[in-house]
C-alpha cells in the first residue's frame, strides 16, 4: 500500500470520528429553565464552588462535559408538590353472598385512622403542600427526603390528633387543627430535607363506617341545639329591642307629661299671682275694702268654674220641690 493510499484511507476514517467528536461535544450544551435549578456531577463528584459548597446553576444555556462524564440534575423549585396522608371517605359495600364481611378490603398503606385524645377513632385526609428550596440538600442530603417528610407528617398528625378530642377534630376545630399542623411542621427540621412547607389542608374527616350513623345523630343533635340557641338569641334580641324601645317611649311620654304639668302649674301660678295683684289694686283704689274685693273675686272664680264643670255634665239632677235648696257656696261676709 502506497503512502498516498494510506493517508487517503486515514482521512476517510478521521472525518467521521471528528464529526462524532463534535456532535458529542455539542451534546454538552443544556438548558436550565427559569423555574429550575441544576447541579452538576462530574466524574461522579458534585461540582462545588470555591467556598466548598455545591455549585447550583441558575436558568440559562450552559455547557459542560457531555455524558457520561457529566450528569445534570434539574429540579423545578417553583413547583408546588402535594402529599396526601390518609384517603378520602369511601363507601363500604357488602359483597354478594358474604354478609359477614362488612367493609371492602383496603390497602393497609392507605389506612387513615387516627386515635383522638378521648379514645375515639377518626379517619383523616391531610394534604401537605411543599416545594423544593435547596436542590443540593434535596438530591444529596438525605436519602428519600419525600418519604422522610411523609413519615414526619404522619407522626405529627397522629400526635396532634391525640392531643384533641373527637368533637374538636370532627366538627369544631378543623381550621384550628390546620393551624396547629402548619405551626408544628414549621418547627420541625424540614429544611434539612431541602423542602419548605407551604400549606396544610385538612380534607375529609369522617368516622369509621361502623359508627357513622351515631356520629350523624350527634351532628344532627348539635345542629338542632345550635338552631334553638340561635332562635333563642334572636328572640332575646328582639325582646330586648322592644323593651328598650318601650322604655324610651315611656321616658319621652313622662318627660312630655312633666313638661306639660310644669307649664300648666306655672300658668296657674301666674294667673293666681295676677289675680292677687288685681285684688290688691282694686282694694287700694276702690270703695270696698280688701275682704270684700277678695270675696267678689272668689265668687267670680267659683262661677266660672261651675260653668265649666256643669257644661260637661250630661246627667240631670232632680230636686225635691217641697224643700228649699241653698246653692250658695260663698256667702256674703256681712251675713
Amino acid at each position: 500500500m502506497s503512502r498516498t493510499t494510506f493517508f487517503t484511507a486515514a482521512g476517510r476514517t478521521a472525518v467521521p470520528l471528528v464529526v462524532l467528536l463534535l456532535a458529542w461535544l455539542v451534546s454538552g450544551f443544556y438548558i436550565v429553565r427559569g423555574n429550575e435549578q441544576a447541579v452538576i456531577r462530574r466524574f461522579g463528584q458534585l461540582d462545588r464552588n470555591p467556598g466548598g459548597g455545591v455549585a447550583v446553576r441558575s436558568s440559562g444555556l450552559r455547557w459542560d462535559l457531555p455524558w457520561p462524564l457529566t450528569r445534570v440534575d434539574r429540579i423545578n423549585t417553583h413547583e408546588v408538590r402535594t402529599m396526601s396522608i390518609g384517603q378520602p371517605e369511601f363507601d363500604a359495600t357488602l359483597e354478594e353472598g358474604n354478609p359477614d364481611e362488612f367493609l371492602v378490603p383496603v390497602d393497609p398503606a392507605l389506612q387513615s385512622q387516627f386515635l383522638t385524645g378521648d379514645r375515639n377513632i377518626l379517619n383523616l385526609q391531610v394534604t401537605i403542600h411543599y416545594h423544593v428550596d435547596d436542590i443540593a440538600q434535596f438530591l444529596f442530603g438525605i436519602a428519600t427526603p419525600e418519604t422522610r417528610l411523609r413519615l414526619l407528617a404522619e407522626s405529627l398528625v397522629a400526635d396532634t390528633v391525640t392531643r384533641c378530642g373527637v368533637d374538636f377534630v370532627h366538627v369544631l376545630g378543623r381550621n384550628r387543627l390546620k393551624s396547629l399542623l402548619v405551626e408544628r411542621l414549621a418547627q420541625e427540621p424540614v429544611q434539612q430535607l431541602g423542602l419548605v412547607i407551604d400549606d396544610v389542608t385538612v380534607g375529609a374527616v369522617y368516622p369509621p363506617i361502623q359508627v357513622k350513623s351515631e356520629f350523624l345523630e350527634v351532628m344532627n343533635a348539635r345542629a338542632e341545639r345550635q338552631t334553638h340557641i340561635n332562635n333563642a338569641t334572636a328572640y332575646a334580641g328582639k325582646r330586648t329591642f322592644q323593651r328598650e324601645a318601650e322604655a324610651q317611649r315611656i321616658q319621652f311620654e313622662a318627660a312630655a307629661y312633666k313638661s306639660r304639668l310644669i307649664s300648666s302649674a306655672r300658668g296657674e301660678a301666674s294667673r293666681f299671682n295676677q289675680l292677687v295683684s288685681q285684688i290688691h289694686r282694686e282694694a287700694d283704689s276702690g270703695p270696698q275694702d280688701y275682704l270684700a274685693t277678695r270675696h267678689l273675686a272668689m265668687r267670680r272664680m267659683y262661677l266660672d268654674t261651675m260653668q265649666t264643670v256643669f257644661s260637661r255634665v250630661a246627667a240631670k239632677v232632680l230636686l225635691d220641690s217641697g224643700r228649699a235648696v241653698d246653692l250658695t257656696i260663698l256667702k256674703d261676709p256681712q251675713q
